[in-house]
């Protein structure tokens, strides 16, 4: 009785295994006999999340049309989903020279810059595509993401100069506190250049002889309990970029208090 019992789960430990191995065996590509069946093919496999094997296919494509369009701008997506962004932005370059209204391409460059950390190359390519896509809501959300990412640098050596004052009052206009700082970082892009020419063209800059000043004066709306850094966004599609940031002394703040910013940026 102890033998069977034994031959059994031992049968059955058996079955389980060759049961897994062929569960985990893959089966083998299909050839595919033309064009058309290799782009379905392919794109059968990148539902799949099978990128590299789904490139197996658009490089069939492009040894019979190695200018083919849509194939080589498959391939450069699949490249940039793969982490090859530079092979990417070739692709998607060769592409844009023979087509440079594609809208595909041109976002699969703009990613591919981006994640090369070519952050204001990036930008430009993304609104260009705005420019002919004005209501591409996901081009319009990937051009503010690649804002908010985009590191900023110390205004030292830069064009701007940065001055912060906070005052911080209580509830019955008591002075609690008064720091200044110019410890000041900003985004270095067309975008802050673009905002600093709007505030000109509506007259909220003066003129100091070669320098140009602005400043502004606006209620502290802190997030938190401890105040360590003020901010000044723009706005862009609905989302607020940070353009300039101050960092001050750490400032504790009650939830009664009230307190202004009082910003000078000076660009030279």
């Amino acid at each position: 009785m102890i033998k069977s019992v034994l031959t059994t789960i031992i049968c059955l430990g058996v079955l389980v295994s060759v049961q897994t191995v062929f569960a985990e065996e893959e089966l083998p590509l299909p050839e595919g006999k033309n064009i058309k069946e290799w782009e379905s093919i392919s794109a059968a496999l990148v539902a799949e999340k099978r990128f590299s094997e789904a490139i197996i296919y658009l490089d069939k494509i492009l040894e019979q049309e190695p200018d083919n369009l849509k194939a080589l701008t498959n391939k450069a997506g699949l490249l940039a989903q793969l982490g090859n962004y530079s092979k990417s932005l070739s692709l998607s370059n060769k592409v844009l020279e023979i087509d440079p209204d594609r809208l595909s391409a041109l976002t699969n460059k703009a990613i591919a810059l981006k994640m090369l950390k070519e952050y204001e190359k990036s930008f430009q390519i993304f609104t260009e595509i705005l420019i002919m896509d004005p209501d591409n809501e996901k081009i319009k959300k990937s051009r503010a993401a690649l804002l908010s990412g985009t590191p900023t640098v110390s205004t030292n050596n830069s064009d701007y100069e940065v001055h912060v004052m906070v005052t911080l009052r209580d509830k019955d206009e008591n002075l609690i506190a008064v720091t200044e700082s110019n410890n000041a970082r900003y985004l270095p892009s067309k975008f802050t250049e673009k905002w600093w020419s709007l505030l000109d063209e509506k007259g909220h800059i003066t003129y100091l002889e070669n320098l140009e000043v602005f400043t502004n004066t606006k209620p502290l709306i802190p997030a938190d309990d401890y105040l360590g850094m003020i901010t000044l966004e723009r706005e862009l599609d609905g989302f607020d970029i940070q353009i300039f940031q101050v960092f001050i002394p750490m400032i504790q703040i009650e939830e009664t208090d009230v307190g202004l910013v009082q910003w000078t940026i000076v660009k030279k």
